[in-house]
């Protein structure tokens, strides 16, 4: 009997340090993540980048909050032109062109591999018009900048994550062809950097 307390008390001593180190067990790539990747590029598919999409850098200031900045392509047309120059037609070719630049603030809620997030930020969206003809060149450019708010969704593996995120976005006074407000899909992949 002497000899079974050691042996229990052991036993039980060991079974007890393994329930702490199970609940205070912490994924070394989920370390790795959180201290060394506060820099992430991505991909949107539509978006605030409205159709194409964007290429977007991220970095986070804390573990639920980060800054982005982003590039994109929305409307990209070329064809033929006609027009009248003193009585006489005068064809030649068109480009249109509408980039965006823009910037925004992530929170997310939760933690590990599934987050939800809100997003909002403005974005300046720059249409350049090109007309060209054997006689001249037409150029034009418009900018305007409009604000964009999301909810969404992340599912991060590794290093890599994918989100999917409704926007709304503004488009108040650009043009009758557009609402006031347009609710909008994006889809994004991305990747944590060192």
């Amino acid at each position: 009997m002497r000899i079974y307390l050691p042996i229990l008390f052991i036993l039980v001593m060991q079974i007890l340090s393994a329930q702490e180190d199970s609940e205070t067990y912490v994924d070394p790539v989920d370390i790795q993540l959180t201290e060394s990747s506060k820099h992430s590029m991505l991909f949107e598919l539509a978006g605030r980048g409205f159709i194409f999409g964007s290429l977007n850098y991220e970095y986070a200031l804390s573990k639920s909050f980060s800054l982005g900045a982003g590039l994109g392509v929305a409307v990209i047309q070329s064809g033929q032109i006609t027009r009248d120059n003193n009585g006489v037609p005068e064809e030649g070719r068109f480009l249109d062109s509408s980039t965006t630049q823009m910037i925004y603030g992530t929170y997310f809620l939760g933690k590990g591999k599934h987050q939800f997030l809100m997003t909002a930020g403005f974005t300046n969206f720059l249409a350049t018009n090109r007309n060209k003809y054997p006689s001249e060149t037409e150029r034009s450019k418009e900018s305007f900048g409009k604000w964009n708010a999301g909810l969404g969704y992340q599912f991060m593996r590794g290093k890599k994550f994918f989100r999917i995120t409704g926007y709304c976005l503004s488009f108040v006074d650009v043009s009758e062809f557009f609402p006031a407000y347009l609710p909008w899909l994006g889809i994004s992949f991305g990747l944590k950097l060192k």
